[in-house]
């Protein structure tokens, strides 16, 4: 169904973009090592994940253990599990809470999905899943758990495989291809969205379609670990090459990156941003916000600019000779208003569906049809003439085919006019058209055809030629043997040795009997 007219998003300025970079930047400026913690061996614990009250503690394992822990427990033995889940007897690489917390969630290195409620009692091996899926070929490296619904689950695994599942009726719903082995996934904010870190890439993907939206290549070796920050504006990276990237979320540009000692397996940060943790091996770096200082920012560096910008001129003064100075003051004639055109105005106030409406309503003329074609092209380089040339009425989508049967083939006109007609069939694909409309796009499809058969003929004809020409080429003979160089346009002069390679038969009898007899001396 045709959506309703909504306005494009504004651009920002290059003086905006330039503020909102700076700021961001100073943001993540300020985020200073506190200190590094060195273990003296590798840990066992391969994932972790608090409930969303923050009360538990679930930690999964080398063992194929999955442990819950109560972290406000402080009286008698703190260190002793609540729950001890014996999910897999290979490595459980990641352990996730549900969003209401009453269950877990184990992925191993076998492939499983397992579901375990958190008040079941049952010990080890006797804990029984509520749910098991063989969801991979190969080992599960990580998984996200939707915020909005219990039973959807993303899955990353390293057979290159992403798949979302609905582990209700145990069913993937999606499968994305990623090339590499998938080390981290990410639901992003409004969960349409998510983020794949599969080799040194990092892909953002729509779930609605399956296909990639944009690419992020900011690491030239493996990402092992995605986050979210600053209220999900923000995607921080991290990968083998000690690197820490973070990425706006708006438009995926670069905001800032940090260099490690050692290459980095996790990364997380607070809520409130004040404080990172970074895993690298044996060792854990924990950094903390500074405190902003006014005279670094670039909102205080523009405001003392400000201070110093003049309110009014100066005064003129007047010197003549023999006369004495005087201030006088300059009167200048203001500028002529500029009158913008109707559609001019539109453009600049994001108006893209009324634009088409103006255009193509039947009253519109421009004395020059490369001022429709303009206009359209603009809404075309915005990326909104899908959104414009939605829930149009039909007079507005018959005139527009009109135009386009019309100017469709004109060269100057063609590559944005192309555009257009891809958009409009893409909007209207599936709606029922008018009578009218209908009987345009028929009119379009004639056209079409036509100049299919004048395009083949054109090659064909071209073809032809070619043919001509070489064959042209290949049946020439030159007769530079019999002809000087430097008489090419002159008469032919035979020479000596051209006599010479005559043969008998050339000769005939009559030649022979003219000839004078050899004299002998």
């Amino acid at each position: 169904m045709a959506q309703p007219y909504l306005p494009a998003e504004k651009f920002l300025s290059r003086k905006q973009e330039t503020i909102l970079l700076d700021e961001d930047v100073i943001y993540w400026k300020r985020m200073q090592q506190l200190t590094v913690f060195q273990e003296p061996s590798i840990k066992g614990v391969c994932s972790i994940d608090f409930r969303h009250d923050g009360k538990l503690l679930a930690i999964g394992g080398d063992e194929g253990k999955v442990r819950v822990f109560d972290v406000e427990k402080t009286t008698g033995s703190s260190k002793v599990a609540l729950r001890v889940m014996q999910a897999s007897q290979s490595t459980v690489k990641s352990v996730h809470f549900s969003p209401r917390g009453d269950t877990i969630f184990s992925l191993a290195d076998d492939g499983k999905i397992k579901q375990y409620r958190v008040a079941d009692t049952a010990y080890g091996v006797n804990a029984v899943p509520i749910i098991d899926i063989q969801a991979h070929d190969d080992a599960i490296r990580c998984g996200a758990v939707s915020s909005l619904n219990d039973h959807i689950v993303l899955t990353g695994g390293y057979d290159h495989k992403v798949r979302l599942w609905d582990i209700r009726s145990k069913e993937k719903t999606m499968e994305l291809d990623c090339e590499y082995p998938v080390e981290s996934v990410l639901f992003l904010p409004g969960e349409q969205l998510i983020a794949t870190a599969a080799g040194p890439i990092v892909k953002i993907w729509d779930t609605t379609t399956g296909r990639p939206l944009t690419a992020l290549q900011a690491h030239y070796k493996t990402v092992t670990s995605l986050r979210l920050a600053t209220n999900s504006t923000c995607l921080l990276t991290a990968g083998i090459d000690r690197k820490v990237n973070a990425f706006r979320t708006t438009n995926y540009s670069l905001i800032h990156s940090w260099s490690m000692p050692s290459p980095i397996l996790d990364i997380d940060v607070s809520r409130d941003d004040q404080t990172m943790a970074i895993g690298m091996g044996n060792l854990l770096a924990l950094y903390r916000r500074a405190e902003i200082k006014k005279e670094t920012t670039a909102t205080a560096m523009i405001e003392d600019k400000r201070s110093l910008v003049r309110t009014s001129a100066p005064p003129v003064k007047l010197a003549e000779k023999d006369r004495d100075t005087r201030k006088v003051e300059v009167v200048a004639k203001n500028a002529d208003k500029l009158k913008i055109p109707k559609v001019d105005k539109m453009l600049s106030n994001f108006k893209h569906a009324a634009v088409i409406r103006l255009l193509f309503n039947g009253k519109f003329r421009s004395s020059v049809d490369a001022a429709i074609v303009s206009y359209l092209r603009v809404i075309v380089m915005r990326g909104a003439i899908h959104r414009a040339l939605s829930g149009q009425e039909s007079s507005v989508q018959k005139y527009l085919l009109i135009f386009l049967n019309h100017h469709l083939f004109k060269t100057q006109y063609f590559s944005t006019l192309r555009e257009v007609t891809v958009a409009f069939f893409d909007v209207y694909a599936f709606e029922k058209l008018d009578k009218d409309v209908v009987k345009q796009v028929q009119r379009l499809k004639v056209t079409l055809s036509r100049e299919l058969e004048v395009q083949k003929m054109i090659s064909s004809l071209i073809g032809s030629i070619d043919l001509i020409v070489a064959t042209t080429k290949i049946n020439v003979k030159t007769s530079t043997d019999l002809v000087e160089d430097d008489d090419v346009f002159g008469e032919p002069t035979i020479r000596a040795k051209d006599l010479d390679e005559l043969k008998p038969s050339d000769v005939g009898p009559k030649d022979i009997e003219d000839q004078e007899p050899m004299q002998t001396v």
